[in-house]
């Protein structure tokens, strides 16, 4: 290995080709992080140049680590693959085209074709491939085709004609769209050139000039500035101070691999030490780095089973418990957990990868025969998850996890992979086992049993199918045959003593209230042949109100102040005492049998009124059934809402069944 610090002037005015590997992730540096410190420091060099100041240290970029290819042809320019830091060289190359364009613009033609000899290669008719050799920086597929139009474009209109939907239309203003709405090379490039743009055209330059000037002098005696300060700086040498500054006080340590040093070890090392958002870079990197190694097309691989991994969903940042993360990271885990049916560390996910790709517990054999199968493994369980949070397609598996997602239980995850992709089971088996699933998940939190131990739970449930085989009488045996508290199967008598009397609305919160609600509304219209789809936008609302003492006197009259409130709040025990009678009220009022939904045309100032003048209201609701079970009532007390409760048991214990 060879290393040593060179400036980037250096490194790019050589007649030389830096390929990035098509498994490296594509360009993803942006405005906040990365353009605008990066710019900074371009201006601040750039003011210390226009001011003859002593420049005594130039400004460090990191490494860029290179491995030498071989030249197939004597023509050939050389190349050298890119391990790491493509994201600065082509960060680099955009800001120096930028450069180029706005000189040709004020027609600094001497600066324009300087600045290409640092981002074309020279003489393409020396060249056995001179479309792709005259570039410096061969970036991924992903990344390929709008980079080579930004780099070779030979104006900033030629540029502009191609990609106009990311311009400003009016003419004058000739500016990219907000940077973060385009490509994120287009943005960069854009970013830069306004900045460029403003800094030579304003008196931004100027006035840090000035400032400098000010707060020490610079020349010494008999010394001639390079600015009048009579006259302001000119345009060009603005312009020339600027793209000087990133090629003379810019360096990089280069680090140039030797045939037998291991590329992968080394990038490894530079990019899994506190950056747990690259370890689905690592994964990807070692895959084909494996791939190259075997001599499996690594180029065909990628396009035909890794691609699909490209695509910005998998950039989203999800959250899963403590973490947040890209959707990819969460894949990875869960198809892990989901293989192996053990936890995995997901702020380790590289490590958890390498050590699953080693032969299983009691296997000689390596878990995939060659890179392909592998590649197929992942592309096959990749489009299960992105069904399973996209939740856009109309198969069982999206609506099933449309009916989850209230209940947050992504422990799940790793099962439902494993289920939905078995060959084992029908598409009826595999939906069967999904409502036992749910009818677990809700069944649990209606009789507060926690989730804690999920995670364990599922898990031990993969492992006693892979033993057992997957089947539908062996998946629910498994859950019923549970006996601790952190994983049993509530039976029927216990849900049913908990859905009607325990405060539904405090234990599961409102929007997990709105979910089962909104179940048995689909369930009791589905018996009248009704729609069985509901708008996103019911609310809960409490018949009998939160704030029930001004409007709803007690059944047997017993006058209540508010005195004997404060009192109830500290206490549980309810009995014949008018503070045990407010305390029964309180919780039979965020009970299921108290609850219903409303539409937005819900007038909310009569919430805390009378029963009777509510009634007129709810009456309104007349598309929602749960609110047809009441509207007629004459009365609303305590014994009417645990007769509503037992009838709405009814149904909840056909949406939510313990299986057989």
């Amino acid at each position: 290995m060879k290393a040593g610090p060179v400036e980037i002037g250096t490194l790019l005015q050589n007649r030389n080709r830096f390929v990035v590997p098509i498994y490296q992730r594509h360009y993803v540096w942006s405005k906040n992080k990365q353009w605008i410190p990066f710019w900074q420091d371009i201006r601040t060099k750039a003011v210390e140049r226009l001011a003859d100041r002593d420049r005594r240290f130039s400004h460090f970029m990191g490494a860029i680590v290179l491995e030498s290819r071989a030249k197939p042809s004597v023509k050939q320019v050389p190349s050298f693959q890119v391990v790491d830091g493509q994201q600065r060289l082509t960060t680099f190359l955009l800001f120096l085209t930028a450069a180029r364009h706005y000189a040709q613009k004020i027609e600094h033609e001497s600066s324009a074709a300087n600045i290409r000899r640092y981002i074309l290669n020279s003489d393409p008719e020396l060249m056995e491939d001179p479309d792709i050799e005259v570039f410096k920086v061969w970036p991924t597929q992903a990344n390929r085709e709008l980079f080579v139009d930004i780099i070779s474009s030979e104006g900033r209109e030629e540029l502009r004609s191609k990609y106009g939907e990311y311009w400003y239309k009016d003419m004058r203003r000739d500016q990219v769209h907000e940077y973060s709405t385009v490509p994120r090379m287009l943005g960069a490039y854009g970013y830069f050139y306004d900045r460029i743009r403003q800094s030579v055209e304003t008196d931004e330059l100027q006035s840090d000039l000035d400032n400098v000037n000010e707060i020490e002098p610079i020349f010494e005696s008999g010394q001639e500035s390079k600015v009048d300060d009579d006259f302001a700086v000119p345009k060009k040498l603005k312009l020339d101070a600027i793209w000087q500054s990133l090629l003379e006080e810019f360096k990089v340590v280069e680090i140039v691999l030797d045939e037998g040093d291991d590329a992968q070890v080394i990038f490894e090392t530079l990019n899994d030490r506190g950056e747990p958002l690259l370890a689905a870079d690592l994964v990807r990197n070692n895959i084909f780095q494996r791939a190259d190694a075997a001599r499996e097309d690594a180029e065909k691989l990628f396009e035909k089973h890794w691609k699909p991994f490209e695509a910005p969903f998998w950039e989203e940042t999800d959250k899963q418990g403590r973490y947040r993360k890209q959707r990819i990271e969460f894949f990875l885990a869960n198809f892990i957990a989901g293989k192996i049916a053990g936890d995995v560390t997901i702020s380790k996910l590289f490590s958890e990868y390498k050590a699953f790709l080693r032969p299983p517990k009691g296997s000689q054999n390596p878990r995939y025969s060659n890179i392909e199968s592998e590649l197929i493994d992942l592309k096959k369980f990749g489009e299960i998850y992105r069904e399973l949070v996209e939740r856009s397609s109309d198969s069982q598996l999206a609506r099933f996890s449309i009916k989850l997602k209230p209940w947050d239980v992504t422990t799940a995850n790793p099962l439902i992979l494993r289920l939905w992709e078995t060959q084992d089971l029908s598409l009826d088996g595999k939906t069967k086992a999904l409502n036992i699933l749910l009818s677990l998940i809700v069944r649990r939190a209606v009789c507060e049993l926690g989730s804690k131990n999920y995670n364990n739970l599922f898990l031990s449930a993969i492992s006693s199918l892979d033993k057992s085989g997957w089947s539908i009488e062996n998946f629910t045996t498994f859950f019923l045959k549970q006996t601790a508290e952190s994983g049993r199967f509530p039976r029927d008598e216990e849900f049913e003593q908990s859905f009607i009397n325990k405060p539904m609305y405090s234990v599961l919160r409102s929007a997990r209230t709105k979910a089962v609600l909104e179940e048995i509304e689909l369930a009791k219209r589905q018996r009248f042949q009704e729609t069985d789809t509901l708008k996103n936008n019911l609310s809960v609302e409490h018949i009998l109100p939160q704030n029930w003492i001004k409007h709803w006197p007690m059944m047997d009259e017993v006058d209540v102040d508010a005195g004997d409130h404060r009192l109830a709040q500290f206490s549980v025990l309810e009995d014949d005492s008018p503070i045990g009678k407010i305390v029964r009220r309180n919780r039979i009022s965020h009970s299921i049998g108290n609850l219903t939904l409303v539409t937005p045309s819900f007038n909310s100032s009569v919430k805390n009124l009378s029963f009777e003048i509510k009634q007129k209201e709810f009456n309104n609701q007349s598309t929602l059934m749960l609110t047809k079970d009441f509207s007629d009532n004459i009365d609303w007390n305590e014994d009417e809402i645990l007769l509503r409760a037992q009838k709405l048991f009814g149904t909840a214990i056909k949406v939510w069944p313990l299986p057989e």
